[in-house]
């Protein structure tokens, strides 16, 4: 079995997504946004063409306005359905809200017009929801929107700087050798300031915020997984201590019935087999016990791949002799000494057990390391895991078999956690589930 790249893993290129619940939130916050500006504009239209009486593009401008209410009435609808919203969408939200802004702006006098502040808008909610990258560009293309309009614009003399007031000189000399006002230039200086400390301050606050709910989310669903552990653990115990006695008659039974039958050969190799399976019952019972006082005693014992592999093997074939085990060593040269404890060889027989269950026939074990890590995947034949169980697969106690604990793969993700590993679950090309654990050679126990 060869090691599997990213695009035979199932893998597909994927857009991080907000929350559906946040995403929700946040464009309904900007739909309320659009419609404050908007009232602003309407309003303020109505003023210059009733109040004014201004002579202003009235047909462009409506245009441009009936465009911004016919996104919004979409928004409106889009809210009404539970869809993920990505990042790269809510950019061309603020995309467009630019751009309708930019318009409106040239119909109205340009930067002279009191509304071009509002450029400042999208650059806030970039900075607080969206990735930094976007919040640059966002401020980057207003910036330019900006400059734009100090050149490029529908006069309105009611805007000009000269009709405010007309008798200042330094104005008029700044008109002369500039074009446009020192006003104008210094509310445009003062616009890049802004959109400067916004983007990098706001951003980097509302990235810390993001990290730390991050951080907090990690630690709660962490203590959840350790209180199932532990409730786990506990009946465990309980349950390791009431089966010692049944399956020792089991084990009494086993052996009269084999010398009551020694004539049988059919049901001698049966009992054979039942005698095996339950020596393998009470030798798990002992290790489980002895396993409490194991952290205590060392932190691991000294071995080498290839021969964790083979006890894999020696266990496996006591507990699943029905299965076919493939193993196979993918890396050339010397088998490189690690440090395992016994909960990785527990951890690799759950995902064995799991592999046999869902592919009775045949499982496939795949050792490998590199420089700095050993790994070990685990790939069955059966029909794959559902998407929305591979999401919260080893988080809590869930399970894909009809019949399934749903405690294995949670135990198996606690105990390679701890040993400093990582567990990758893909689907595939060609069928199936590989499931890949990767660790460091020194697998040192938390403390």
């Amino acid at each position: 079995m060869q090691r599997l790249h990213p695009t035979e893993k199932g893998i597909l290129p994927t857009t991080r997504f907000f929350p559906l619940a946040a995403a929700q939130q946040n464009l309904k916050r900007l739909l309320v946004i659009r419609l404050i500006v908007f009232t602003c504009q309407f309003l303020a239209l109505l003023y210059a063409w009733l109040i004014l009486s201004l002579d202003l593009s009235y047909i462009a401008i409506s245009t441009v306005m009936a465009v911004v209410v016919a996104v919004n009435a979409g928004v409106v609808l889009r809210l009404r359905k539970q869809v993920s919203i990505s990042n790269q969408v809510f950019l061309y939200h603020l995309l467009f809200d630019i751009a309708a802004l930019s318009m409106l702006l040239y119909l109205g006098g340009g930067a002279n017009n009191p509304f071009v502040s509002f450029f400042l808008v999208p650059i806030t909610i970039s900075a607080a929801i969206l990735p930094w990258k976007h919040t640059w560009l966002i401020a980057a293309l207003s910036l330019l929107a900006y400059t734009v309009l100090l050149f490029f614009y529908q006069p309105l003399d009611v805007l000009m700087p000269e009709a405010m007031d007309p008798m200042s000189h330094d104005m008029e000399m700044a008109n002369e050798e500039w074009g446009i006002s020192l006003h104008i230039l210094g509310m445009w200086f003062n616009f890049l300031v802004s959109a400067v400390l916004i983007t990098y301050f706001v951003v980097q606050m509302a990235e810390a915020m993001r990290g730390q709910e991050s951080l907090l989310n990690r630690y709660r669903e962490e203590n959840l997984r350790n209180e199932q552990i532990l409730a786990v653990a506990t009946q465990a115990a309980g349950t390791a201590h009431e089966l010692g006695t049944p399956l020792n008659t089991m084990a009494i039974l086993v052996t009269e019935m084999a010398q009551e039958y020694e004539g049988n050969e059919a049901l001698g190799q049966d009992l054979r087999m039942l005698d095996t399976q339950l020596r393998a019952c009470r030798q798990s019972l002992k290790e489980l016990v002895s396993r409490a006082d194991f952290k205590r005693n060392g932190s691991g014992q000294a071995t080498d791949v290839t021969h964790f592999v083979e006890m894999i093997w020696d266990q496996w074939r006591l507990l699943r002799p029905e299965v076919t085990l493939d193993i196979q060593i993918s890396s050339p040269g010397e088998s490189p000494a690690i440090l395992v404890d016994v909960t990785l060889q527990q951890a690799v027989m759950n995902i064995l057990n799991n592999a046999a269950d869902a592919s009775p026939k045949k499982v496939e074990l795949m050792a490998s390391w590199d420089g700095s890590y050993w790994s070990l995947s685990v790939r069955d034949y059966g029909d794959g895991i559902r998407g929305e169980l591979m999401a919260n697969l080893g988080s809590g106690i869930i399970s894909g078999k009809e019949n399934g604990l749903g405690v294995g793969l949670m135990l198996t993700q606690a105990s390679i956690s701890r040993l400093g590993g990582q567990i990758d679950m893909h689907t595939h090309s060609q069928g199936g589930t590989v499931i890949e654990i990767r660790l460091p050679y020194d697998t040192r126990m938390a403390s």
